[in-house]
């Protein structure tokens, strides 16, 4: 991939299930060597100018976890990083741990939401984040990309879509009333593209894959995978996923005693 350094290059990546010791696995899968396997071919790709983490970065939300996955960070990137929670993440454990203040970079605004509550799977935005939200959107001078962990609409596989957003529609007009160019999202662990007067963007899990259109929980043999977004400074923008088609994926499905 070319870097035009007229253009922000942002790594999205999202679902690392992370546990504290790093080799443990989930469902086969070591998840720490699945997101240095990511991140590997990703920077051999581009140098990212941000990075967006985008929930579920822990199975086991625990200190040591966001330690692990900070330092395999570390390795590849020490620029911008923003992170929001999912369902699997601790809200305090996390807001400690991890940064997650929107980033101001060349003539863009990337804005995190919140729509992960502790100790459930569905999402919903509180009312006091959505102000939150709106008030940074409205203030913010330049062009706007926000990052949460949910999908604010239905997306085709039933036994997810009752976790979307549950005030999906409020959420969905703050971001158009703002003139937000694009979300992005994770917890699906699949590539998703809809519209929803803006673009929504679905992006893989760094480790296992959940199969598209499934009515119930069923595991995808895709490989890892990872969303890049090319940022322009007139707020158009470019994006695509990347899977890493090398990496050993060992599905183990009576592994899911952490799932």
């Amino acid at each position: 991939m070319a870097e035009d350094k007229d253009r922000l290059h942002v790594l999205q990546v999202t679902d690392c299930h992370l546990l504290p010791s790093p080799d443990s696995t989930l469902l086969g899968v070591c998840t720490a060597d699945s997101l240095r396997a990511v991140l590997d071919a990703a920077c051999a790709e581009c140098t990212p100018d941000a990075v967006l983490a985008t929930g579920d970065l822990a199975q086991a939300a625990s200190p040591a976890t966001y330690e692990l996955f900070l330092a395999i960070m570390a390795r590849y990137h020490n620029g911008p990083l923003l992170c929001v929670p999912g369902n699997h993440d601790h809200g305090t454990t996390f807001d400690d741990a991890l940064p997650t203040e929107d980033l101001a970079l060349g003539g863009w605004r990337i804005s995190g939401v919140d729509t992960h509550i502790d100790d459930v799977v569905a999402g919903a935005v509180s009312e006091a984040e959505m102000a939150r939200l709106e008030s940074a959107l409205d203030n913010a001078k330049a062009w706007r990309l926000v990052a949460g962990h949910h999908c604010p609409v239905p997306i085709g596989c039933d036994w997810l879509d009752v976790h979307k957003v549950g005030n999906g529609d409020e959420l969905i007009d703050v971001l158009n009333a703002a003139g937000v160019e694009a979300y992005v999202f994770g917890h699906i662990h699949q590539e998703v593209e809809a519209q929803a007067g803006l673009p929504l963007y679905g992006t893989p899990s760094t480790c296992f894959q959940f199969a598209p259109g499934s009515p119930s929980f069923a595991i995808d043999d895709a490989k890892p995978g990872y969303r890049w977004l090319r940022l322009d400074p007139d707020g158009s923008f470019e994006t695509e996923v990347r899977r890493v088609d090398h990496y050993d994926l060992r599905l183990d499905l009576t592994d899911r005693d952490n799932r």
